[in-house]
């Protein structure tokens, strides 16, 4: 074996067989293959552990801070304005296509600051015909964050990492919430003249969105291929480690027939109908949750900080859970997690359904109330699979598209369940909500068993085949094969 220096002293190796630095075999796949086989096509390199351990921190401070800071920001943003689901639906489609098209980071960056703008302006509509065209664009910039944050996950860290980073970030939802209530409670006390809170809210929370938004440019890169804060050799290693996901970097082809198999793939429905119920509990999780406390007995003010409680809980559950799936003692039980996320909820329902509402009965009530967002950890980890077990970059983001879109269809229709005349015990809406949760249960007990009956059939098939040389093995990695395509994928369970 021969070895060569490259411009950043970076010893890439080259094979006595000369085509492993150069391989044809990855030459015949650039055209239509991942972008990955670009730099893999011509360097390769040796790293020990400790060297991707440093680089993999690396790019948990720098990156997963950035992704923290701006879900908290949006979801800050969300909290001041609800009613934007039907324009993110709409929006899905397009915007998931033009990610695919162009370099990720900068079209999340230009669309977080075109939000920014457009919430900052919000504060200035004072009629339906000005309030209207605002709405549908918060809509419409919104609906790009979430998927990009699932591709940018998946193209960042190896499919046993991803749990722990999605938790981390999506944590934002409920850590986002602590300062939120404080200073949605300070903003409620602005009293200025011709100017109310609610205008306030706008003004100010655009403002810090435009803020962040502005240096994402340069802290929020596309993919590992073209990340500035990485070094040559950096850069080859935060992909060659990502060879076992053979879910790919980044692909700009949009592939006509990876949208047929997703529209085909029965399992891609089944996650899409888990996501719809996980998001029709939205109401009960976090938007309906300041007026049922509202409904015990407490003023304006009272509800809004009772609601900290309700985002701390949240956010540990997330964190706890991403970083179990991340651990060996998490190894091959990520759906036996999501369904165990449901079991405090089902709880809280039926404490919510079941328990008249009086003054001796109200800690038990508020108890239901503080339990319920540990259901919001199994969303994170849909996004997780998501992430690990769907392949081919264009069916990945397909099938974000329809998973986001479900999720706007529930936050359209969840909060209609929720009737004022049932107030405060909200028997439709608790009911919708419990029922969600059982057949989550039902839909993953399916899932397991599908994912589990596959992955035997792979490993079988993998056994009489034998091993594969490390270029075919590249090869087979980075050629944007979908799931149901590359057989050598083992999917996560």
């Amino acid at each position: 074996m021969a070895a060569q220096t490259n411009k950043d002293g970076a010893e890439a190796i080259e094979m006595e067989n000369p085509s492993m630095t150069r391989p044809a075999v990855l030459a015949d796949k650039l055209q239509d293959g991942d972008e990955a086989l670009h730099i893999l096509q011509t360097e390769f390199v040796e790293y020990s552990p400790e060297e991707e351990r440093r680089l993999r921190w690396k790019i948990d401070l720098r990156l997963v801070t950035v992704m923290l800071i701006v879900n908290g920001i949006q979801f800050v943003d969300k909290l001041s304005q609800n009613d934007t689901s039907l324009q993110c639906q709409v929006a899905q489609y397009p915007t998931n296509y033009l990610m695919q098209r162009f370099p990720t980071g900068k079209y999340l960056t230009v669309n977080f600051i075109l939000w920014g703008i457009t919430l900052a302006a919000t504060g200035s509509c004072k009629s339906f015909a000005t309030l209207a065209p605002a709405r549908f664009f918060l809509g419409v910039f919104e609906s790009c964050l979430n998927p990009g944050f699932v591709l940018i996950s998946s193209s960042w860290w190896k499919r046993e990492e991803q749990a722990a980073r999605i938790g981390l970030w999506y944590s934002a939802n409920g850590l986002a919430s602590v300062p939120a209530g404080v200073l949605f409670w300070a903003i409620a006390h602005i009293n200025v003249d011709n100017i109310f809170p609610y205008q306030w809210m706008f003004i100010i929370f655009g403002a810090l969105t435009v803020l962040v938004g502005v240096s994402l440019w340069w802290m929020l890169p596309d993919t590992p291929l073209t990340c500035q804060w990485l070094s040559d050799r950096e850069r080859v290693i935060a992909v060659q480690r990502l060879k076992d996901n053979r879910t790919g970097v980044k692909n700009t082809h949009h592939k006509k027939d990876q949208v047929i198999e997703t529209l085909s793939d029965y399992r891609v429905w089944m996650l899409l109908l888990a996501i719809f119920c996980h998001n029709m509990t939205n109401s009960l999780q976090t938007n309906f949750t300041g007026i049922i406390i509202k409904g015990f007995g407490y003023n304006t003010y009272q509800a809004v900080l009772l609601q900290i409680p309700v985002g701390v809980v949240m956010a540990a559950t997330m964190i706890l859970v991403g970083f179990f799936l991340s651990s060996k003692w998490g190894e091959g039980k990520q759906i036996f997690t999501i369904i165990g996320c449901y079991i405090p909820g089902i709880i809280s329902c039926g404490i919510l359904y079941g328990v008249p509402v009086n003054s001796s009965t109200l800690s038990s009530h508020l108890a239901a109330i503080f339990l319920i967002p540990m259901v919001a950890a199994a969303g994170g980890m849909m996004y997780s699979i998501l992430a690990a077990n769907i392949a081919g970059y264009t069916k990945k983001t397909v099938t974000g598209t329809l998973f986001f879109s479900a999720y706007c269809v529930a936050n359209i229709i969840s909060p209609q369940t929720f009737l004022s005349k049932q107030a405060p015990k909200y028997t439709t809406g608790v009911f919708v909500t419990l029922a969600a949760f059982i057949i989550n249960i039902i839909l993953f007990s399916i899932l397991y068993f599908v994912y589990s009956r596959e992955n035997a059939a792979r490993r079988r098939e993998m056994e009489e085949s034998g091993e594969i040389d490390e270029v075919s093995d590249l090869a087979n990695a980075f050629s944007d094969l979908t799931d149901r395509q590359n057989r050598r994928l083992i999917y996560k369970v």
